[in-house]
């Protein structure tokens, strides 16, 4: 008879009380969590997810890192080419499938979390938001505090927080171990690196990479030249003889048809007005994995490592 006053009461409470009740922003479930991605936007999470789906080469890194493959089923377009990516082809299998940038290709994954760059279209992000799936958006790097914010931020997205700082971790050990060993260069000792596209120089001032360069001790020949606000991604090449590099880095990865890199080193060998450049005079030409030069990941320590090697090889001997 208690139990039934008891269940009487509580209903009684229920009715005469329900407008004081929100239960949209009750939580489903008990796992549910609430994040804020790198736009600003809260993203409200469910549960922690188990099939996440990557949009771009950087997001597919960072959550290789972070969470067991088995929880990814998608990754990008770019996800196995060794020629722009850390991804080896071994992990694209292993997930299984690739995205397109398009709604329709990601939602047949099914996703539970979609994560993607703040590089494409809001129109996806709203799109996916409006079908019921979370979305966590990624800001594009320009520096090196920004890398560890991307790592940090998507690690919380996942529920890995503690493995994100792992991550971070490494990076530091990784950064002060090259900084020690390059620390015996002077500054008249650096080098002057130029590093080309198959569409021209890029590294120009404001870009993760040209910090990759300065972290290895180089002096980048696109960081002094002033480039008007809303310039286009390269610098010409015209802009070579006033540099007057004493190497370059040159391209790998082929964007279009016709790209290639020893044609290309052929053509700035026999250009005479880079005659007197040092870098064709002493023949210093080093290509150079676009990989490391478009990094937008944990992985720009290996970065910074790689142009040290290319430039210093004597350091490592």
């Amino acid at each position: 008879m208690k139990k039934l006053i008891f269940v009487l009461l509580c209903i009684i409470f229920l009715a005469t009380n329900g407008c004081r009740f929100h239960f949209a922003e009750v939580p489903v479930e008990n796992n549910a969590y609430v994040v804020t991605d790198e736009l600003g936007r809260t993203v409200k999470i469910p549960h922690k997810p188990q099939r996440i789906v990557s949009t771009t080469y950087g997001t597919d890194e960072v959550l290789l890192d972070l969470v067991d493959i088995s929880r990814i089923v998608g990754l990008s377009k770019y996800a196995g080419n060794p020629d722009i990516t850390f991804v080896t082809e071994a992990q694209r299998e292993a997930v299984g499938h690739v995205v397109e940038l398009n709604p329709e290709n990601i939602m047949e994954l099914n996703p539970d979390l979609v994560i993607i760059s703040s590089a494409v279209s809001n129109g996806i992000t709203e799109v996916l938001s409006g079908m019921g799936v979370p979305v966590y958006v990624s800001v594009t790097a320009t520096t090196w505090d920004e890398v560890e914010l991307k790592v940090q931020g998507m690690a919380k997205a996942v529920g890995e927080s503690e493995r994100g700082d792992q991550v971070v971790s490494r990076m530091r050990m990784k950064r002060k171990a090259i900084e020690e060993k390059l620390s015996v260069l002077s500054p008249n000792q650096e080098k002057t690196v130029v590093a080309l596209s198959f569409r021209g120089i890029i590294g120009k001032r404001g870009t993760l990479f040209n910090e990759i360069l300065k972290m290895a001790h180089v002096k980048n020949g696109a960081d002094g030249i002033d480039i008007p606000k809303g310039a286009g991604v390269y610098l010409s090449n015209e802009l070579i003889p006033s540099i007057n590099p004493d190497i370059f880095l040159l391209p790998v990865w082929k964007t279009r048809e016709g790209d290639d890199e020893n044609e290309f080193k052929k053509e700035l060998m026999q250009n005479p007005a880079y005659q007197d450049v040092k870098a064709v005079k002493n023949n210093q030409f080093i290509f150079f994995s676009e990989r490391y030069k478009y990094v937008m990941s944990q992985h720009v320590t290996d970065s910074v490592e790689a142009v040290a090697r290319a430039v210093y090889p004597e350091l490592w001997e």
